[in-house]
């Protein structure tokens, strides 16, 4: 049993609810003491005595031990474990046995509790309906993902897993969950505004803007731009490269030309990104359509950034949308090929973007003072760094001069 028992530890959890399906007792076992804490948090959140927790702890385990066999997605194994055990909370308090908290055993302890425990319950316990229904009265796109954060305190990747949705996105999401919670319980609130009044303010005056990044050098902007934490924006990358889209976990991706490129490349050659684009012009329109501002990020040397972001930007200007193109020209040792490749790529995007401003790598490289130190890498990632700066500017600029309900 021993040495059963330290294989099974090596496995991931995925083999271990993989086995668990199958009746296996020891992977099952395995999967509880992985998961029991947090679990454990879960129910006392919920619960009013721990006495009361442990029994719901010891019935959650019971359920999962029943179901296990019908869980399709194992991927989404930890959400479906909170779900089951937020409900059971729920059962546990709804049955007539345990409606009311159970009464402690002598006088002595009862002065106790009350003494020690009651205000502070009290007071929780009141916190916590008044979050819930907050919670319950949010705006409709951010209630789901804020009632699994916050009141079955699902991780980002558990529900990343269940809703299928960018975790870039779900973060985003987040922040704005948390600005108008804020704005409730009088947090910064502004005197005599309340939450819904400011919800409708907001509604009217708040810009929606949308990075979206073009071909590998936007995919890197945006990586960089997600890491940078800048709120209120929604991120997309759009690639043919499948394998490219891959490594922009935090934003939407979107993989056009399939049909065209096979999931590969363009070749660094802009006609395959026209086709491309066209290949997936509806999808392309419907990641510009209900927002104010789209940013187009792009390197203007490659096949996908030259060859598609002028179609983006011309489908934004279509549908009344400001198209703002950030975008780079390349630096000098990629050649005079690509530069004319980039060139003629910055004429057609100037023709259909409201906006294009351009960040030249070469003299980037060359205003920097220690130009000579300065590795290949560095010198990259010195342009993405550029195109967040101009982004995180232009965004703040139009926000703050956009009549109200543009």
């Amino acid at each position: 049993m021993q040495d059963d028992q330290s294989t099974y530890i090596s496995l991931t959890d995925e083999e271990l609810i993989l086995f668990a399906q199958a009746s296996d007792e020891i992977a099952f076992a395995e999967l509880m003491s992985r998961y029991s804490l947090r679990i454990w948090k879960v129910i006392v959140a919920n619960s009013r005595q721990r006495r009361d927790a442990e029994e719901i702890l010891m019935d959650v385990w019971q359920s999962v031990w029943e179901n296990i066999d019908r869980l399709r997605n194992i991927n989404s194994f930890g959400g479906w474990l909170h779900r089951i055990a937020y409900n059971a909370c729920k059962r546990y308090y709804s049955s007539r046995h345990h409606s009311n908290t159970e009464i402690l055993c002598s006088l002595e302890e009862l002065t106790d509790h009350i003494e020690r425990d009651a205000v502070a319950r009290f007071r929780q316990t009141e916190l916590s309906e008044s979050v819930t229904e907050a919670v319950h009265h949010l705006p409709s796109n951010l209630r789901e993902i804020a009632e699994l954060y916050y009141l079955e305190l699902w991780s980002i990747k558990e529900i990343h897993a269940e809703l299928g949705l960018a975790t870039g996105t779900i973060k985003t999401k987040l922040r704005q969950t948390r600005e108008l919670l804020r704005i409730e319980f009088g947090v910064n609130i502004e005197r005599g505004t309340t939450m819904s009044s400011k919800r409708e303010e907001s509604k009217q005056t708040q810009t929606k803007i949308r990075v979206i990044g073009v071909g590998g050098a936007g995919g890197n902007a945006v990586n960089r731009m997600i890491k940078s934490e800048l709120t209120d924006i929604e991120f997309f990358v759009v690639n043919t490269d499948k394998v490219a889209l891959e490594k922009c976990e935090d934003a939407t991706p979107v993989q056009i030309g399939v049909n065209t490129t096979q999931g590969n490349g363009c070749g660094s050659d802009p006609e395959i990104g026209k086709k491309a684009a066209e290949e997936d012009s509806d999808t392309l329109a419907n990641i510009v359509s209900g927002t104010d501002i789209v940013f187009v990020l792009a390197g203007m040397g490659g096949g996908t950034g030259a060859g598609v972001a002028p179609k983006i930007a011309s489908l934004a200007r279509e549908q009344g949308v400001l198209a703002i193109a950030v975008v780079t020209r390349p630096f000098a040792f990629e050649g005079q090929r690509v530069a004319k490749k980039a060139e003629q790529g910055l004429q057609e995007l100037q023709e259909h973007a409201d906006s294009v401003h351009v960040v030249s790598n070469q003299r980037l490289l060359d205003t920097f003072e220690q130009k000579g130190k300065l590795k290949i890498s560095d010198a990259f990632g010195l342009s993405d760094q550029m195109l967040l700066n101009s982004v995180t500017s232009i965004s703040e600029f139009h926000s703050n001069t956009m009549p109200e309900g543009a």
